[in-house]
């Protein structure tokens, strides 16, 4: 199965598929948190996440994540959340927890620093995935865990989600996924980075490999998926696989308080890298 990746270098501050200068930008990501948290939150508790861990959180949003986690590592444990825009996260005023500016492909990580690595939607938007991906494995101390978050929208899980849109509306929904799936790959991206996590991880030399599919079915009225619309409005227009007109009916029909209906489909997926082995025993030890 192809990858998505794309051979060029593109700068993710150029080609992400967001206008980070939206005036609902953080409403449009705490909403996002909001949604899928739930199996983010725990999935992490059940890696082990405890005192005296030390995490990075990669393109940290919002910063949900990064602030539960330092609440979960306490005073003895630490938590560097890093973004290309990281004004969202900042703020909190918690002792254990850093947020700066950073992007994960240039500027330097530690190696074998971190007993967790976790970056949620993020993937998705970089060309250059493998490489992000080799980074965060490397900045993960042997024995820590690795676990990476992303969207498949492609294909068949397109299709998937329209079967739980309202009964009539399933090629309204086939349209806008189509869309959203040719809108991401303009700016680079791939929409189907979700299914590819598991064999990445693996790839990557990393060891008890798992993964979740997963997706809430959503009331009417929920703003997530009608603020990610609105703020893509013009690249999904341009892509020509959806009009104007189709686009503001969608906004519409899942506004209704009546409405239940499917948004994206994300695979959260987890790995451990593997400890040292020790040169006199032969046994593996940790980091």
């Amino acid at each position: 199965m192809t990858d998505g990746t794309h051979d060029s270098r593109l700068d993710t501050a150029d080609r992400y598929v967001f206008d980070r200068a939206w005036e609902r930008e953080h409403e449009r990501l705490a909403a996002l948190e909001a949604v899928y948290d739930g199996v983010t939150l725990d999935r992490l508790a059940g890696l082990g996440v405890a005192e005296g861990w030390r995490c990075l959180e990669v393109g940290c949003g919002a910063g949900s994540v990064a602030r539960w986690l330092a609440g979960r590592v306490g005073a003895t444990g630490s938590v560097e959340a890093i973004d290309l825009d990281p004004r969202f996260a900042d703020g909190h005023g918690l002792p254990n927890l850093t947020v700066r500016r950073q992007d994960v492909l240039t500027d330097p990580l530690p190696a074998d620093a971190y007993d967790l690595v976790h970056a949620r939607a993020l993937l998705e938007h970089l060309p250059a995935r493998e490489e992000a991906l080799h980074r965060l494995v490397t900045a993960t101390r042997p024995g820590g865990w690795v676990m990476v978050e992303d969207f498949d929208i492609e294909g068949a899980m397109a299709a998937a989600v329209a079967r739980y849109w309202p009964v009539g509306h399933g090629e309204l929904a086939d349209r806008l996924y189509a869309a959203l799936q040719a809108a991401f790959g303009n700016a680079g991206g791939y929409a189907g980075c979700g299914r590819w996590l598991p064999d990445a991880l693996a790839d990557a030399g990393l060891a008890e490999v798992g993964a979740l599919v997963h997706a809430p079915v959503l009331p009417g009225g929920t703003p997530f998926l009608v603020l990610t619309l609105r703020q893509l409005r013009t690249p999904l227009l341009a892509t020509g696989r959806i009009t104007a007109q189709e686009l503001d009916a969608t906004v519409e029909l899942i506004q209704r308080q009546e409405v239940r209906y499917m948004p994206n489909f994300m695979v959260t997926a987890w790995g451990r890298r593997p400890s040292r082995p020790d040169r006199r025993t032969g046994a593996r030890t940790p980091g």
